[in-house]
């Protein structure tokens, strides 16, 4: 009797042991299942709130560009005075009452706070040369041209030659080119040395003749235009 209670106590003891190791590896099993989906969840969560995150952002920069058209449109319709087929008159008190029309829109609610680093610096370097131009002593008749855009970048040209000016004749050099598909990645350089080029014109603005201060001006002009329509264009590719 014993030898068979030795034998039944042994067996309930191996069936005991087989159980445990059975519950040890469904409890293992049934804890690594729910920390598996635990990540799973935590990781959907997460992707939801980088995908919530993204389509803020993405939202936020449409309105941005929403704002943005029509900062710029205000400003063109400001650089109309300059325009090669406008009649207004460019005298001292014209360039005096454009920039402060400009300086009007840039602290508008839709004006300078919207300005990117890739157009900034064409906007100032018109600011620098109305400035300079109409508080300059002497002579400063302007003399509007029934020249194409060829000639007055032509005249232009030669007015940054007489000033020593080869960093605008080099920014000048790539909008004449007419390939912007590098725009934001070139703008904010051609930008620092078109202002500081525009800027070498001023000191020299009584040397040059009626056509050449037209030609600088509406170049300018021109430019700033062109660089708001590229700013835009970029950020809808």
């Amino acid at each position: 009797m014993d030898a068979v209670f030795h034998v039944i106590t042994l067996a309930a003891l191996a069936f005991f042991a087989y159980w445990l190791r059975l519950l040890k590896a469904g409890t293992e099993t049934a804890v690594k299942t729910t920390a598996e989906e635990a990540a799973k969840a935590v990781m959907r969560q997460l992707q939801w709130t980088a995908e919530l995150a993204r389509e803020l952002q993405k939202t936020r920069g449409v309105e941005r560009q929403e704002l943005r058209f029509k900062g710029y449109g205000a400003l063109w319709a400001k650089l109309r005075p300059l325009a090669i087929y406008d009649d207004t008159a460019i005298n001292k008190t014209a360039l005096r009452d454009l920039s402060a029309s400009l300086s009007n829109w840039y602290f508008s609610e839709s004006g300078g706070l919207l300005l990117t680093p890739q157009s900034r610096d064409f906007y100032f370097a018109l600011q620098d040369l109305l400035r300079a131009t109409s508080t300059a002593e002497g002579e400063s008749d302007v003399e509007r041209s029934l020249e194409s855009e060829a000639g007055l970048r032509s005249a232009f040209a030669s007015a940054l030659a007489t000033a020593g000016s080869n960093e605008a004749t080099a920014a000048l050099d790539y909008f004449s080119a007419g390939s912007f598909d590098d725009w934001e990645s070139k703008a904010s350089d051609l930008g620092r040395m078109w202002r500081k080029g525009v800027n070498q014109v001023a000191p020299v603005w009584n040397t040059l003749d009626g056509k050449q201060r037209f030609a600088t001006l509406q170049q300018v002009g021109s430019v700033l235009r062109t660089s708001l329509v590229n700013d835009l264009d970029s950020r809808l590719r």
